[in-house]
């Protein structure tokens, strides 16, 4: 079997496991999906983000087989997909409710599917047990599903949708359940379990952090069209739009007006403040533009620094004090908001800033990302 690349998007040889060809699908007058082009490769756990009504639970339940495409082509290993009915598509979804059988035994729950499979009974108790293992709850086997909680029957929804060993499992907000805690740690599970099965995962979400923790590739979605597709690394740190900074963690939006001068952009934002100092990402930066800068990457000060070009005063006019780490949300002169974030690495009491304190926020030239407006 020929190996596969860690980074199959990057590879224009590699065939995608699934594609949406100009995929539209509208109800009524409303569009759901619009014009929607995206290959997800083989073995990918792939994460569609976006805020409730933009169209990936839409996406989802094409793929799984509850709707069809007004227009446009859904591939499944090279297969247009839109005429298979559900059951006999190699796609299985997971549900956000488990959608488990209350008067079936867990044991049962697992094996419900393959039995409809035809499958010989011997092969269907190494498959169910096979599966227990794999999801950690073999001593739960003959429980029914009310004598267990909720991050095990999370677990039973995941086995029975993985007996049938599909090419393909849909994870509609499959933890949106789980408390906080039991959510972080079950994020781990499941791409512990999807790298021990090898099967491609797409997951729909609204949880950013869900999204960059389990995901290898992230689209974020808005109003039926992709706004990007990529690594949680690059949606973070490289993001193609305010849009997308914005969905993404927190992040400071300054609008201004650029000049470039070699590889150093100049940006007016305010008058009777320095321009900030930014590199350039493209040619051709001159004019209106969208500055972003993650707080994290904002150092607050009492004294100017004097190794940074991006130095500003301000004031701090509110704190977030989140237990790690503090949010300072300081007013420049002009009235424009920016939030610098600081670890906590002492007590509370003796926290260096307050209300009210006059301070410095400042930056490298590298911190930002400059986008056309």
């Amino acid at each position: 079997m020929p190996e596969t690349t860690p980074d199959p998007w990057n590879d224009p040889t590699a065939k995608p496991l699934i594609q949406f060809k100009n995929v539209t699908k509208r109800f009524g007058n409303f569009t759901a999906i619009e014009d929607l082009n995206i290959d997800i490769y083989e073995k990918e756990f792939f994460a569609l983000l976006g805020p409730s009504g933009c169209g990936k639970t839409t996406m989802m339940r094409m793929l799984a087989g509850f709707e069809t495409p007004t227009s446009g082509t859904i591939l499944l290993d090279g297969q247009d997909i839109s005429p298979i009915p559900p059951n006999k598509r190699s796609v299985n979804m997971m549900f956000q409710s488990y959608a488990l059988f209350p008067h079936l035994t867990v044991f049962d729950n697992i094996a419900f599917g393959l039995k409809r499979s035809n499958m010989p009974k011997g092969q269907i108790a190494d498959r169910v047990l096979e599966m227990l293992r794999l999801v950690q709850i073999e001593k739960f086997a003959n429980r029914k599903p009310e004598q267990i909680s909720g991050g095990q029957r999370q677990r039973v929804a995941l086995a029975r949708a993985l007996a049938k060993a599909p090419k393909l499992l849909l994870l509609d907000e499959p933890l949106s359940a789980l408390d906080k805690k039991l959510r972080q740690e079950t994020q781990f599970e499941l791409m512990d379990i999807q790298e021990k099965t090898g099967t491609t995962f797409v997951i729909v979400t609204h949880d950013q952090e869900e999204a960059m923790t389990v995901a290898s590739r992230v689209a974020v979605m808005d109003h039926g069209k992709l706004k990007q597709v990529d690594t949680p690394d690059r949606i973070y740190e490289a993001p193609n739009s305010a849009y997308v900074a914005d969905f993404i963690g927190e992040v400071n939006i300054i609008e201004g007006r650029s000049t470039t001068q070699g590889d150093t952009v100049s940006i007016a934002w305010a008058e009777g403040q320095p321009e900030i100092i930014g590199t350039l990402s493209k040619p051709g930066l001159d004019g209106n533009v969208t500055f972003l800068i993650r707080p994290e990457k904002i150092a607050i000060s009492a004294e100017k620094p004097t190794d940074r070009r991006n130095t500003f005063q301000g004031k701090v006019v509110d704190i977030a004090y989140l237990g790690n780490l503090s949010t300072y949300y300081v007013q420049m002169p002009n009235g424009q908001m920016i939030k610098a974030q600081a670890a906590n690495s002492r007590r509370r009491s003796s926290r260096p800033f307050t209300w009210e304190d006059t301070v410095w926020l400042s930056w490298t030239d590298t911190a930002g990302i400059i986008l056309d407006r």
